[in-house]
């Protein structure tokens, strides 16, 4: 159980349905945060939530109003075909989102990126930074990049604190599980459940980034053999310390 946090604050988490946002609300509900969830159905265990769809700007507006902390995890998870899958939910509904954050006065937005972002650079025996830069070699990536700009922006122009993060690897069920294990780098680059209770813990609750202020960060678990991705911004900003390796800290059961 854990323990309640000392300033409670009113937390939209969008995407409140998926692999990250249903873990992450219920963990922010349990230390004592008001969590709210948007979502295309119900969100279990939220008694306040707004069912509707990104693309959906008063769905979207409803959802944000009257909230100190938007945690946006909504979107189309994967590679795709940009104009029929990707732009929807990830482009409009990223600006939707945005827009919202800056109409009613949002403290914090955290935006969910991605270690796609970056697999234009390979993956050398060393920790990429964020100092390198993007290198997206999708569309779906694209447009992570361009929601970190966004972030970026919203920060800059508004005031608002924000955090992009470039999440890790973390497999949905066992069949991703599965994959990951097979992949060279798959288990440097997990980012377990737990491990993603305890990063948004920390977006919640760090005073960093101050208002008007942006950061990029990578969250990730424990690497197995190599940190894949630098995690020096997230532990000195955020103050964020992972704890699992691979495959600690799945929420389902699985056996190497």
């Amino acid at each position: 159980m854990s323990t309640q946090a000392a300033q409670p604050k009113r937390v939209l988490v969008t995407g409140s349905t998926g692999a990250i946002g249903e873990p992450v609300a219920q963990w922010l509900l349990s230390r004592g945060h008001y969590v709210r969830g948007f979502a295309r159905r119900p969100s279990p265990g939220l008694e306040d939530y707004v069912t509707g769809d990104l693309s959906d700007q008063d769905a979207v507006r409803r959802a944000v109003e009257g909230m100190e902390v938007v945690i946006h995890l909504g979107a189309y998870p994967n590679d795709a075909d940009f104009l029929d899958v990707l732009l929807e939910p990830n482009v409009r509904g990223l600006y939707h989102i945005c827009d919202a954050a800056r109409e009613f006065g949002v403290q914090r937005l955290s935006l969910a990126s991605t270690m796609q972002t970056v697999t234009g650079h390979g993956w050398p025996e060393r920790p990429i930074r964020i100092e390198e830069g993007p290198a997206p070699v999708n569309h779906y990536a694209l447009t992570k990049v361009w929601a970190e700009d966004m972030g970026d922006m919203v920060a800059r122009v508004h005031g608002i604190s924000v955090v992009n993060v470039r999440i890790g690897w973390l497999p949905r069920n066992p069949g991703e599980a599965d994959r990951l294990k097979a992949s060279a780098i798959g288990p440097d680059a997990f980012f377990s459940h737990a491990d993603a209770q305890r990063f948004y813990e920390r977006v919640v609750e760090s005073p960093n980034p101050g208002p008007g202020e942006s950061v990029t960060v990578f969250a990730t678990s424990k690497p197995a053999r190599i940190e894949r991705m630098d995690l020096e911004p997230a532990r000195r900003i955020l103050g964020y310390e992972p704890q699992d390796v691979w495959p600690n800290g799945l929420n389902y059961q699985y056996s190497l």
